[in-house]
């Protein structure tokens, strides 16, 4: 009975994070100090492994991860996470001392929800620049 009610909490938040993202389309910057949407992975390392896409369909209208996941590009502020191959691909989240979170994907890629999002070259694991921001997180 624990394994069910697990799984339909994770159902529960995940289609919360989603119907989240159906209010603003601000944009706000990265340097935006509110509190984002809790997401539904939290880790306490610098570098772990992004979830893998869930059993559970994503919801029409989910933006495609390999659309959303782009180094340069901007990380929607209402992101609930994405789909690859029709599943859906729950947040992977690192929880900052000032509140915001930094989403992770594929091992590659991070941003704060409304900015920029970086990687792409090198696992985090192997990248600087990610581990300093988590530095600077985490501070």
């Amino acid at each position: 009975m624990g394994a069910r009610m697990t799984a339909w909490a994770g159902l529960a938040t995940a289609a919360t994070l989603l119907l989240a993202g159906c209010g603003s389309d601000d944009d706000g910057t990265a340097d935006d100090t509110s509190s984002p949407t809790v997401t539904t992975s939290e880790s306490s390392t610098a570098a772990s492994a992004t979830p893998s896409p869930t059993t559970t369909p994503a919801p029409a209208g989910t933006p495609e991860c390999a659309d959303v996941w782009q180094a340069g590009g901007k990380l929607p502020r209402a992101y609930g996470g994405c789909a690859a191959d029709g599943l859906l691909v729950a947040p992977d989240g690192l929880g900052c001392s000032s509140g915001q979170t930094i989403v992770r994907y594929d091992e590659r890629f991070w941003a704060v929800r409304g900015g920029t999002i970086s990687g792409g070259d090198v696992a985090l694991t192997q990248s600087k620049e990610y581990k300093d921001a988590v530095a600077t997180c985490r501070g």
